[in-house]
This record gives structure tokens, C-alpha cells and sequence, in this order.
């Protein structure tokens, strides 16, 4: 199997997206067998052991026994009872028995032998063998079925020992070798044997490891499962020949000092392409971030002590972090970089100026520069050295060549960076080390090669080498081993979609393996209260675990957060790089004030909770914070539709009808959000006023079009509330003229989409809230799961996994009619796909009946047409993707929108008597908004012509006739209208008597 590498780009999420390929073979990971049945009961495919029970097996590990007899080996945990730092999940729990009681679990995530994690931090088993014992192996079985119930093993597994149950000795760490992919329900055994791994901590020659506690660490992912079966401890009673106390090391951060080249604090600076000119970095850009600026911009101290200039993109959209990049792109970097006016230019008089007004003009600032990683699939990536292109794709050229051919890459990236740096002789720049810019080990068998041999030719040139890893990096903890002199763990905590914990684990974690971390946050905080509070949460977690005063620390900062934080005029957030300038030099305390109250006002109304506002409204909204202290600490930010929302700023409504999503976070420290639904009403009154505005902006081409779409809305407001089947009649008329207005490009394109969604939401979302299911889910993540393409919000999605062959479905409940399906794609939308319909889930036919039923999507918000069918259930069939990534939409809605034929060229007539004057009036509307010739003829109860006339409509296809009642009228008549080119006139009749 492969786990593709990861970018920065797009680490910097929740979690960083792994793409899995598999392959034939596995991969040998350190200290991870694949089960050796002289050693391991191997379950069968039931689950259960090759073996009975309780015929134990005899151990490699006899031949250091003291015993001529060879001493038996046997599992020391069968039947003992442990402790977890957390206890499994409610739906998958422990008896306090089932990891130790020798009943493997099947293949079956049903199984209840199978003890159930999710969320939260890594998991911690210890067990107490009551006294100490020899141990020669340690396994660790976990279950993997993916993505069908979303459950994964463990990317890592550490095992240690101790004496007294607080000072640990490492055994192992031990990458997973099955990695993370989809396919069957599959095992994973990680295992520790000391015959083959030896024992990692203190650097023992032991094979055997003397101890009485034994503890199994696995980390967690993000959102997923875990599943742990057995765990079985292989030793001996006492002390046999060759069993040693393992040396003990307590977690600990990777301190500043000559590891980090003296750096404590190393603030990452994009450098790559990115738009808008963000990758170009001046000197007004830089002093903010080197030095502490007060609120006139004038410095006033250094700030972070180390600066990390790295690129993502080229010109060209090749990722450098990929390994997507050639020897063109390598080149731009450098120019770019190097520049007599470029970024390392204006850092060095950033540092000059600073310096200066310090009074410290010989004061250098530490230098770091990536190092792009030289792809293993690339077969062209330039010639560096006049012997040709250089190829590094193994299977093409083989593993050596492969390897030769990379480091050559690497090398002349450094030679470059060493002959530039000397040209450019910097006063006050210091170049003291290199980034590795790949943030895993990759999972290639020459992974761990090619970044020794980095490191090596690094080391050459008297630099230190730095490596950011991201949360779920593959084999990080072997980042020593491979020669890389400083480390910082990415939490991703920031990006969303994990629990405040994960620092404290992010903290753990690196302690473990002696790195760093990475403090993350970017501009999203300077709107959005939540990312400001997660950037104090990083700042608080700092104090609690010991990071602000002992750990070495990288910056992740977005591509401008620091700038605009040391420049801004908003107190809340000026006070935010106060609080970083106190972390970077270790006075920061821990702020966790709670969030205060305040009152949200929409167009000057106090908002008290849900509202309905008129869909033709703009909305303006503000807000106020009760009882401010005057800290500069509380902040309220807004999000409608999930964007950032200016107080004051217009929103207009206009083809936004139906339910909008306000979420309003209140925070200090702590935050409070509180999300309220503002329904935007569409009425023939919401119509009339868009109708009538759009006019006023000449978005229709003739003055009879708004007409005619005013007299449909003016039948609709006449039945509105009082006669559903009429106003149905006339809200699908009005759609049938929208539509023909449409076809003869008489409308605008922006008028007919917002009349059309006023009447999406006056017909009704057949799907809305009903219940809808889907192949798969992106990631298995509930923010992407199928009820969010019908919850009727605009800023929630469905989102599958990504391949072809994918479905998403809606059951309405009953078998209903329907002629329109509309799909608010996201940017992942399909290239190709089919409608489908059934009434029993089972047998599906198409809704479209050309084309094979393959429709070409298009972006944006698309509706498909067809002819009326009657069915329960509507299926989505993807065919083709038009990207990279799976499907998405924000809403799937189902409408009936047949019917609207039933509209007469001249409708709405009614005939009103006054009987003392003796008058009939008779009024009504040429439907197609046009000045006409309407003619007149009323007979009476018998039939007999009592009145023929004609009269012009007003400019509008307003009509009346007054008629002086002459005879008998008493009784039913029958009224006939008609004008120029109907073929049969419009009847309608009238009852007259006394009482009307």
C-alpha cells in the first residue's frame, strides 16, 4: 500500500487529507513484525487463534535463558486486568478483561471482543505484571475497515517499561505497515520484539527487557475509530540471562539551544507564488514580524528570533512540498528569493533599520531556507550539471540511480544557496540552517534514505536541519535517526475540526519524541472570534504545558496574520500581538475570561431569537456588547451563510429566499456562539418589489415583460393565504412566463435567477428535511454528511469520497410528483451524472430519457427539467467527476413546478353588481402585460345576448367594462372574453341576486 505525501498547503486543514494507492507489497516499518506463528497465536480468518488457547508457545528468546532446560515462555498478560488513561467509547466498552482474555475478535466491527476509541487524545494501556519479569515481546492487535464503518488502525504504537510505574523505559516506536486505505475489514499486529528491534531507549544492547509495568501508547486519529483486541505481553518469570532495566527518559520538549542553532521562536514567511502579491515580502511587511511594534509602528524590541523562508507554489501551480517541482521551478525560487530587491534583500534591511532604532546595528537575524523535495515520480527534472535531465523515478531508472539522481538534486539546491548567500554578502543576516520541506518520512522504501542523505549534506555545510511535521506525519518519531537536528509538531488544532484537547496531545505527542511544536494561526482570526479564541487556546496550552518556558517553537502564520495584527487600529486585536510578543518571551499567563453577553440588532431590532424578515428587505446588522470592562478583549464577529459579516454592511436578499444561517460568537477568552435562523419570506409582495426594481434597471428588454410578470403576481397576492390551489396555479404561471421570457433572452440572466429562487421557495423543497443517504462521506465527516444537501442552508454540503461511482439519494416519504431537480454544486462538482427515481429502493428508472439519461453538469447552482413523474425516492448517480476530488453540493432540491399551462391569456376576471345603480362591472387582465383590444359578450340565464362591447386594456393588460344593467339579469350568466388571435374565448360566470 502507499500513503501519498502530504503539502503544507494542505496540512493546514483539520486534519491533512491522505490519499491511499495499494500495491502488492507492504512495507517493512522498524520494529513492526508481521507476525511470526513461532511467536504470535495468528488469528484465522473467523478471528479466532491457530492454535488452542492455552498451548503456549515456546520463544526465540529461550536461548538466553539461564536454564539448560530452555525456559518457557509464556504471554504474562493473559487474564490480567489494566488501566486506560481514557476509557473506550459507550458503544464499543471494556470489562476491564477483553484485551487480555485471549478471545480475538473477527473481522467484525459487530464483534464485541473489539474495545472502541474515537476522538480525543492518544490512548494509554498499563499493565502491572506484579513484580518484575523478563519480556522479549509485546503485541498489540487492532482492526481496520475503511471507509465502510470508518475505523482505522493506529498510525503509531509506542511500548516502554518501567519499575514504578512513573519513569519509562522505550522499547519501540512502531509505524503502522497496512497504512490507511480503503478495502476489506483487515488486522493489524504491532509488535515489539526484542530479538529483532532490540530496545530503543538508552541505547541498551538488551534484547530483553527486565520490568514489572508495561505500557502500549497508540495515537488517535482526528475523527475515526480505533478497534484494539488482544495485547499480549511474551516473557518469563524473574530474571533470566540477558534481561536488562531499561534506561528511563522522561517525556520532555526539544529545548533551544545548539540543536536549534540558538533559535527559540522561528517564524514561518511564505515566500512562494500566491496572489495578490502575498508571496513577495517588503520591508514595511517585515519589521512587524522581527521586531515588536508599538501602536505608531515604530519599534520598540526584536520579536521572533528565527525566520523560515519556505515556498509552496511556483508559477507554474507545482507544489514544492510534493515533490510536483523541476529544476525551472527550483531556479524561479532561488531568483526570486535572492533578488537584489527580493525577499532576503529586504530582510536584511528590515533587520538594518530595526537594528538602528534599537541602538543595535550589529544584531543578525537567524536565517532558515527550505529545501523543496525532489519528487519520486519525477523522470524530467532538468539537468543540473551538463550530463542531462535527471530522472527520480525508480521504477524507471532503479532504486540507486534513483536515490544518486535526488541527491544530486539536493546538493545543487545547496550549492546554490551557499554561492548566492556569499554573493549577496548580508550585513545582518545569519544563515544557520535548512528546512526540509516534505512534513512526513515518506512512506517509500527510500524515504528514510533520502532524508539521511539531506541531512548529511546539510551537516556538510556546518547547518542545522529543521523539519515541521503535521499531525498525522508518517514515522515522524524517526526524525532523529535521519539525521534532523530540530523538529516542531504540527497540532492542526487550529484549522478546525478537532477538540480543544488535541494540543495537550499535540504537547504529549512531541514530548514523546523529543520535538518541538508549532504554534498555528492565520488571518481567519482577525475576523472570525472562534479562530481568535482557538490562537489563545495555543497561547494558554503553551503556559499549561510547559512549551512557552522549555520548547522550541515554529509560527505558522497564514501569509500575513502577524503584519496585520501589529498594525491594526482594533484594540481586540492589537492586543493579540501584544499577547504573542509575551509568549515569544516567555511572560505570557493564561487568559481564559468567559465570553460576555450582547445584543444583536437586524435593521434596528433587538434579534431575540429566530426571525422571519420579508425576502425583498436588505439586511443590516449590528451589534453591541453589555457591560464591556474596557479590556479590549471582547469581540464579537458574525458569520451569515457561514461568510464573515461587517457590522452595517447591506446584505441584500435578493434570490435568497428561504432560511439564512446566522452565527454569532461572543468572546473574551472564552467564546459563546449562538446560532439563530433568519427565514426570508417570499410573497407576491417580495415579487412585485424585485419585478418592479429589476425594471427600474432595464434588466428586461420590453416594457410588457415586467407587466405581464406583475399581473401574475397580482392574481397571486388576490388567492395568497386564502385558496392554495389558485395561488399554486399562478405562482407556476408566473414561473412558465419567467421561463419563456428566459428562452428569448428578454431577461437578464441575474433577474431570472432571483425570481426563479423566489419561486423554488414558494412551491417547496419536496427533499427538504427528508431523510437522505449517500455511498460514502468524505473523511466519514458529519459536517459533510447527506442531510446537510437538505437541511435548506446554504452553507452546508454533502461530500463524497473521492471516486466516480458514487450515489446520494432522498427518500420524500410518499410517492409525490415532480418535473425539477436543482443541485447547488461545490466547487467539486460532476462532470457527467444521471437523475434516477423509484418507488421501492430497489428498482430505479431515469428521470431523463435522452442521452443513456447522462446529463453534463455545470457549475454553480444548476436545475435539470423533465417531463412529470411520480416517485418516492430521487437518486443522485455520479458517472464522472469534473475534479481531482469527489462530489459536493450545498442543496439537492426536488419541485413540482407542472401545471403552470392552466393560465389564460386573459385571467382573473370578476364581475361586480351594484344593484341600486344599476351597474355591472366586469375587470381583468391580458396576461401578457401588453395594451390590446379586449371584446365583451354577456348572456344571460337563457342564453340571450344582454351585452356585446370591446374596450383597450391599459399599458399594463388592465382591463374593465362598466355596463348600465338594462332587463332581467337575476340568475346565472356566462361572461365571454377574448382578444386578437385567441382561438377560444375566456368564460367565466356571475350569479346576480339581491344579495350580491
Amino acid at each position: 500500500m502507499l500513503l501519498t505525501s502530504v503539502s503544507v498547503v494542505q496540512a493546514r486543514s483539520a486534519f491533512p487529507t491522505v490519499t491511499i494507492t495499494e500495491t502488492e507489497d507492504a512495507i517493512q516499518t522498524e520494529g513492526n513484525d508481521a507476525g511470526n506463528p513461532q511467536l504470535l497465536e495468528q488469528p484465522t480468518d473467523d478471528g479466532g487463534p491457530e492454535m488452542d488457547q492455552a498451548n503456549q508457545t515456546q520463544d526465540v528468546h529461550q536461548k538466553a535463558a539461564s536454564s539448560e532446560d530452555q525456559t518457557k515462555f509464556r504471554n504474562l498478560a493473559l487474564g490480567l486486568p489494566y488501566e486506560w488513561s481514557e476509557q473506550p467509547d459507550v458503544a464499543h466498552p471494556d470489562d476491564g478483561y477483553k484485551l487480555t482474555d485471549g478471545i480475538y475478535g473477527k473481522l467484525d466491527r459487530n464483534d464485541s471482543a473489539w474495545v472502541g476509541h474515537v476522538r480525543g487524545k492518544a490512548r494509554e494501556v498499563v499493565f502491572d505484571l506484579g513484580k518484575a519479569k523478563s519480556i522479549g515481546k509485546i503485541s498489540a492487535r487492532f482492526f481496520q475497515d475503511f471507509p465502510t464503518n470508518s475505523i482505522l488502525v493506529p498510525l503509531e504504537v509506542s511500548m516502554y517499561v518501567s519499575d514504578d510505574k512513573e519513569n519509562w523505559g522505550l522499547l519501540s516506536h512502531n509505524a503502522t505497515q497496512l497504512l490507511w486505505g480503503s478495502g476489506p475489514p483487515r488486522q493489524e499486529t504491532f509488535t515489539w520484539d526484542g530479538s529483532q528491534d532490540g530496545i530503543n531507549g538508552g541505547k541498551t544492547d538488551g534484547k530483553l527487557a527486565y520490568a514489572r509495568y508495561v505500557k502500549v501508547i497508540f495515537t488517535m486519529h482526528p475523527s475515526q475509530w480505533e478497534y484494539i483486541d488482544e495485547i499480549e505481553i511474551t516473557g518469563t518469570d524473574g530474571k533470566v540471562d540477558g534481561a536488562v532495566t531499561v534506561p528511563t527518559e522522561q517525556p520532555h520538549f526539544l529545548e533551544p539551544g545548539e540543536a536549534t542553532a540558538g533559535i527559540r521562536n522561528l517564524n514561518l514567511l511564505y515566500n512562494g507564488q500566491y496572489a495578490n502579491g502575498l508571496g513577495d515580502w517588503s520591508k514595511e511587511r517585515i519589521i512587524p514580524n522581527i521586531s515588536y511594534v508599538n501602536k505608531d509602528g515604530e519599534p520598540t524590541d526584536w520579536l521572533f528570533d528565527g525566520v523560515l523562508y519556505l515556498g509552496l507554489a511556483s508559477p507554474a501551480g507545482r507544489d514544492y512540498g510534493l515533490g510536483q517541482t523541476n529544476l525551472e521551478d527550483w531556479k524561479w525560487y532561488l531568483d526570486k528569493t535572492f533578488a537584489a530587491t527580493g525577499d532576503m534583500q529586504n530582510l536584511n534591511e528590515a533587520t538594518k533599520e530595526v537594528g538602528a532604532k534599537l541602538n543595535q546595528p550589529d544584531h543578525k537575524v537567524k536565517v532558515v531556507l527550505m529545501i523543496p523535495d525532489p519528487g519520486g515520480s519525477l523522470t524530467d527534472f532538468g539537468d543540473v550539471d551538463g550530463t542531462g535531465s535527471l530522472n527520480f523515478n525508480e521504477s524507471v531508472v532503479g532504486r540507486d540511480k534513483a536515490l544518486e539522481n535526488r541527491g544530486k538534486a539536493i546538493q545543487w539546491w545547496l550549492d546554490q544557496v551557499q554561492q548566492r548567500w556569499q554573493a549577496a554578502d548580508y550585513s545582518n543576516l545569519e544563515l544557520v540552517g535548512m528546512y526540509w520541506l516534505p512534513e512526513q518520512i515518506d512512506i517509500g522504501e527510500m524515504g528514510p534514505d533520502v532524508a539521511r542523505m539531506m541531512s548529511e549534506k546539510v551537516h556538510a555545510m556546518n547547518l542545522k536541519v529543521f523539519w515541521i511535521p503535521h499531525s498525522l506525519a508518517y514515522k515522524m518519531y524517526m526524525w532523529k535517526d535521519v539525521g534532523i537536528d530540530a523538529a516542531a509538531y504540527q497540532p492542526n488544532y487550529f484549522f478546525g475540526g478537532m477538540d480543544v484537547d488535541r494540543l495537550e496531545d499535540a504537547a504529549n505527542n512531541a514530548k514523546r519524541y523529543g520535538m518541538g511544536n508549532e504554534v498555528e494561526f492565520d488571518d481567519g482570526m482577525l475576523t472570525d472570534a472562534v479562530l481568535r479564541e482557538r490562537f489563545i487556546d495555543y497561547l494558554n496550552s503553551g503556559v499549561e504545558t510547559g512549551l512557552m518556558q522549555n520548547g522550541f517553537r515554529a509560527y505558522y502564520q497564514g501569509n500575513n496574520a502577524v503584519y496585520n495584527l501589529g498594525v491594526s487600529k482594533d484594540p481586540s486585536l492589537r492586543l493579540m500581538y501584544d499577547w504573542l510578543y509575551q509568549y515569544l518571551n516567555g511572560t505570557y499567563v493564561v487568559h481564559n475570561s468567559p465570553a460576555p453577553e450582547a445584543d444583536i440588532f437586524i435593521n434596528g431590532q433587538i434579534l431575540n431569537g429566530d426571525m422571519n424578515i420579508p425576502a425583498s428587505e436588505t439586511l443590516q446588522i449590528t451589534w453591541k456588547i453589555k457591560d464591556d470592562d474596557g479590556s479590549n478583549l471582547a469581540k464579537v464577529t458574525v458569520l451569515i451563510d457561514g461568510k464573515p459579516y461587517t457590522p452595517g454592511t447591506p446584505f441584500d436578499l435578493a434570490g435568497k429566499p428561504d432560511k439564512h444561517q446566522l452565527v454569532v460568537t461572543v468572546a473574551a477568552a472564552k467564546s459563546k456562539t449562538t446560532t439563530y435562523i433568519l427565514r426570508a419570506v417570499a410573497t407576491a409582495d417580495t415579487m412585485k418589489t424585485y419585478v418592479d426594481r429589476f425594471a427600474e434597471q432595464n434588466q428586461f428588454t420590453t416594457a410588457e415583460a415586467p407587466h405581464s410578470l406583475n399581473n401574475y403576481l397580482e392574481l397571486m397576492k388576490r388567492f395568497e393565504g386564502t385558496d392554495a390551489a389558485q395561488f399554486d396555479k399562478y405562482v407556476k404561471g408566473f414561473n412558465v412566463k419567467l421561463e419563456q421570457l428566459s428562452a428569448d433572452h428578454i431577461i437578464s440572466d441575474t433577474a431570472y435567477a432571483a425570481l426563479k429562487e423566489e419561486i423554488y421557495s414558494l412551491v417547496g423543497n419536496l427533499a427538504e428535511n427528508k431523510p437522505a443517504t449517500a455511498s460514502s462521506v468524505e473523511g466519514s465527516l458529519a459536517r459533510l454528511a447527506p442531510e446537510n444537501a437538505v437541511d435548506g442552508f446554504s452553507s452546508t454540503r454533502w461530500s463524497s469520497a473521492y471516486v466516480d461511482d458514487t450515489w446520494f439519494q432522498v427518500d420524500l416519504g410518499e410517492s409525490k410528483e415532480f418535473d425539477t431537480v436543482s443541485i447547488d454544486w461545490e466547487n467539486a462538482r460532476a462532470k457527467t451524472y444521471k437523475l434516477l427515481v423509484s418507488d421501492d429502493n430497489q428498482n430505479w428508472i431515469s428521470a431523463i430519457k435522452d442521452n443513456d439519461g447522462i446529463i453534463t453538469a455545470h457549475a454553480g447552482k444548476e436545475s435539470v427539467h423533465f417531463d412529470p413523474v411520480t416517485a418516492r425516492y430521487v437518486k443522485f448517480q455520479g458517472v464522472q467527476k469534473n475534479t481531482e476530488y469527489g462530489y459536493s453540493f450545498f442543496e439537492f432540491g426536488v419541485y413540482n413546478l407542472s401545471g403552470g399551462d392552466m393560465v389564460t391569456p386573459i385571467d382573473g376576471a370578476r364581475a361586480m353588481i351594484d344593484v341600486d345603480a344599476g351597474k355591472l362591472t366586469i375587470d381583468g387582465l391580458v396576461m401578457n402585460g401588453s395594451q390590446s383590444k379586449v371584446n365583451l359578450k354577456v348572456l344571460d340565464s337563457k342564453g340571450k345576448v344582454r351585452y356585446e362591447g370591446q374596450t383597450t386594456s391599459s399599458e399594463t393588460g388592465r382591463f374593465q367594462f362598466t355596463i348600465k344593467l338594462v332587463g332581467n339579469l337575476k340568475g346565472t350568466n356566462d361572461a365571454y372574453l377574448w382578444i386578437e388571435g385567441m382561438s377560444t374565448p375566456v368564460k367565466f360566470t356571475f350569479d346576480y341576486s339581491k344579495k350580491n
